[in-house]
């Protein structure tokens, strides 16, 4: 490769990126299956994700070198219960509907190795603390007023095919996610 292709390479880059756990078709299919606010737009079943880690953007040489590594960091997951569903920040003026997980031991692993693969491949980790939950639907920049928090006792427990590499692009219907890598969780 030529010296200007290889410079044009390391300033180009997947923006909005992030780590995430695909849930199982039984998990999405009760997670679709609540009912969201008539004043939110439902996450379409395919796009219905739990974020370990929030990247934004990075070169493709930090991502080729992430999701070589990827493996490494899918521990197995046992189901997880989902604890509330909750509108964040608050119901006053909500932004997310949220499925909230039991934080587990397994979620604490998880967390830890993918920080950790971030790290070693050069790429900023994220201040906030790993929260685990699943975006079920989105509020308008202007919404005021969501339902309060319920539990999710009714719901069986969710399971986790994979863990994932994306990148997303918004637009104007809502992000598009790409999976840039993916493995299978035992």
């Amino acid at each position: 490769m030529s010296e200007a292709r290889e410079s044009d390479r390391d300033t180009q880059q997947w923006r909005r990126c992030f780590v995430a756990l695909s849930p199982d078709a039984a998990s999405r299919d009760a997670l679709a299956a609540l009912d969201v606010p008539p004043n939110a737009r439902r996450v379409p079943y395919a796009q219905l994700h739990l974020t370990v880690a929030f990247i934004g953007a990075m070169s493709f040489d930090q991502g080729e070198a992430l999701s070589r590594r990827l493996p490494e960091g899918a521990p197995r997951i046992p189901p997880a219960q989902v604890a509330t569903i909750e509108c964040w920040p608050g119901r006053a003026h909500p932004r997310l509907m949220v499925a909230v997980l039991a934080m587990s031991d397994a979620f604490t692993a998880l967390d830890w190795r993918v920080r950790s693969l971030m790290a070693d491949v050069g790429l900023p980790l994220d201040a906030r603390a790993f929260r685990p939950h699943v975006t079920l639907a989105r509020f308008a920049r202007d919404a005021v007023g969501a339902p309060a928090a319920s539990g999710g006792e009714a719901l069986p427990p969710l399971r986790f095919e994979a863990l994932v590499l994306y990148s997303s692009t918004l637009a104007r219907q809502g992000a598009r996610y790409e999976a840039l890598a993916s493995v299978a969780l035992d």
